[in-house]
């Protein structure tokens, strides 16, 4: 694989769609994109834009795709400011507090969902005022729970006046180090030390005033922010980047890899020196990806990566049950999509082939009768479905539910998700894909979309065909052959962004197609990695993104696990690029 730059192709993809149809300011929000010291985004030459992808002039075949070559030197772009997601939030908690109420999901004061940036993903860099309150009640909630049933970790129980100012420290020490991700500096020692010595001067109890401090940290920029230098400050290398420090990297690992905090092992790594060279840190992340709290990382990227295109973004959760989408199934779907996704990445051969064309699925007693398939003696049981009708996640109904309308299935959506999230193809447009459009009684459902594109053949033509091979599947995931009693047509021939030819007869036969073609791959790198990273690739990221590319097409499928392990060990995410002004 051979990634140029700058590439043209965006200049000609671009071009194109702004010719068809006039692409809305506010179809993709673009959030703060902070980095350190500066509000610029990158630095180096971005490779795309409105989270679209990026790739090298050329189709499929083209030897600018032959990953034999050599990759180009590796270099570092800026590094992201952010804040805890809402997700994240609610796993640090569970991993420090033991606490599983997911406070950032109580229905009774839900966070706002953060805006996309332009890399596609949801990268939060701000903290809104309004949010402080919940931020401040969480706090007290969770910290007064663990003190309840004994999770707090204070070191010592009703000590003797002399002997409090040592298990005070001590507790600073180690739940600040969990809690901020790296040790506390002198400064931050001596105030957690002032708020238990003002809260012991108001009446309250030792315990009670341990757990103020624990409430004061849950409530830190520290905690909440991502920026985990750590008391050695790092130096400005002779290329001009600085190397993320071992606490920087522990935490970018578990926040990448587990959507959560880094464990006693990874903390005791960073603070031995051992996440020194790539090896070591490649095999860290190897042992992340083994761990069943993968799971938390794999389900919120393919959930931000795959079910958000256009104006619609949702989740799982809101999906209104109709027909045979009983409640029942609809409260399953994240645990569906989620089982799924560990049986592939965790326990499985970790492959984007097995990904897009796996027969298996994990089904409660109402999502197995969608499927047409025997109730599973346990909940959630593996299945394995028909290989004439489903063909991994595309065809599995937690996606195809997500992308309808009620029991109406919606092909401008699915066909977008291929295009512009599997493809990295560019959406031109601030269309509404078929809201408000209602089934002709004479007309199949493809028919119906066919007649109302609102764009005509210069945007819908892009990614209408891809959509369309999903036709064998109604709005609530259940497969069909006919729809309003005419043969389903789910045929269809449509051109990739970098202008490879797809015909197929159905969804199985894209997939399978879709899975052996390195543009699918290349796209599915990069998709990662914005996720990762929080911004848009750039320039300074390619050296890394070929050698990434390289370690995983040495697999039959593309290894996205090798990907992985090789992405997070290389310069792009282990240096950074300072920021102007940025006092080092």
């Amino acid at each position: 694989m051979r990634f140029r730059s700058p590439s043209p192709w965006f200049v000609l993809v671009f071009a194109g769609a702004v010719a068809a149809c006039t692409p809305d300011s506010d179809a993709n929000p673009v959030g703060d994109g902070a980095v350190a010291g500066s509000p610029t985004p990158d630095a180096g030459t971005p490779l795309g834009s409105g989270g679209t992808g990026a790739a090298s002039t050329g189709t499929a075949g083209d030897p600018a795709l032959d990953w034999t070559q050599p990759p180009a030197p590796e270099s570092a772009g800026s590094m992201v400011v952010r804040r805890l997601s809402p997700s994240e939030y609610d796993n640090i908690l569970a991993d420090l507090l033991g606490d599983t109420t997911a406070p950032a999901e109580d229905p009774s004061h839900p966070w706002d969902r953060d805006p996309t940036n332009d890399s596609g993903f949801m990268v939060p860099t701000s903290t809104p005022d309004s949010l402080g309150p919940y931020l401040q009640s969480s706090a007290n909630t969770v910290v007064e729970t663990a003190l309840a049933a004994g999770r707090l970790g204070i070191p010592c129980t009703n000590p003797p006046p002399a002997a409090e100012a040592a298990c005070v420290t001590e507790f600073i020490t180690t739940f600040g180090l969990k809690a901020f991700r790296r040790p506390l500096e002198a400064v931050e020692l001596a105030d957690a030390q002032s708020l238990f010595d003002t809260s012991r001067g108001l009446g309250l109890g030792f315990a009670d005033s341990v757990a103020t401090i624990a409430k004061g940290m849950l409530q830190s920029a520290s905690f909440l922010y991502h920026w985990e230098i750590g008391p050695t400050k790092p130096t400005v290398g002779p290329d001009g980047l600085v190397p993320l420090t071992p606490w920087q990297i522990a935490s970018r690992l578990a926040s990448n890899l587990w959507n959560g905090q880094p464990d006693e092992r990874l903390l005791q790594a960073a603070g031995a020196g051992e996440l020194s060279t790539p090896a070591k840190i490649a095999a860290e992340a190897a042992r992340l990806i083994a761990d069943p709290r993968h799971a938390r990382a794999l389900l919120d990227f393919h959930r931000q990566w795959l079910l958000n295109v256009g104006t619609h973004f949702s989740d799982l959760a809101g999906i209104i049950p109709i027909g045979g989408l009983t409640p029942e199934a609809v409260r399953g779907l994240s645990t569906e999509l989620s089982s799924f996704l560990t049986s592939v990445f965790v326990t499985g051969d970790g492959t984007l082939a097995t990904f897009l064309t796996s027969r298996q699925a994990f089904v409660n007693r109402d999502l197995a009768a969608i499927y047409g398939v025997p109730t599973p003696a346990t909940p959630f049981g593996g299945v394995m479905l028909d290989p004439t009708e489903r063909a991994g996640l595309f065809t599995q109904v937690a996606f195809l539910a997500e992308f309808s309308h009620g029991e109406m299935d919606a092909p401008v959506y699915r066909g977008l998700s291929v295009y512009t999230k599997l493809l990295c193809g560019y959406n031109p447009g601030p269309d509404k894909f078929g809201a408000g459009i209602e089934q002709s009684d004479s007309l199949t459902t493809r028919q119906t979309f066919e007649e109302h594109s609102r764009c005509g053949v210069g945007c819908h033509t892009r990614f209408d065909p891809p959509g369309f091979a999903f036709e064998n599947y109604d709005g609530t995931g259940k497969f069909r052959t006919t729809d309003n009693g005419q043969p389903v047509d789910s045929t269809g021939t449509f051109v990739t962004p970098l202008g490879a030819t797809v015909t197929f007869a159905n969804a199985i036969d894209l997939m399978r197609q879709l899975a052996a073609l390195p543009e699918t791959a290349m796209c599915t790198e990069r998709q990662w990695t914005r996720y990762m990273l929080g911004r848009m690739e750039t320039t300074s990221d390619l050296g890394s993104l070929e050698i990434a590319y390289q370690k995983a097409a040495a697999t039959p499928g593309f290894s996205l696990r090798d990907m992985l392990t090789s992405f997070v060990a290389s310069k792009a995410y282990l240096w950074r690029r300072p920021a102007p002004g940025e006092n080092l």
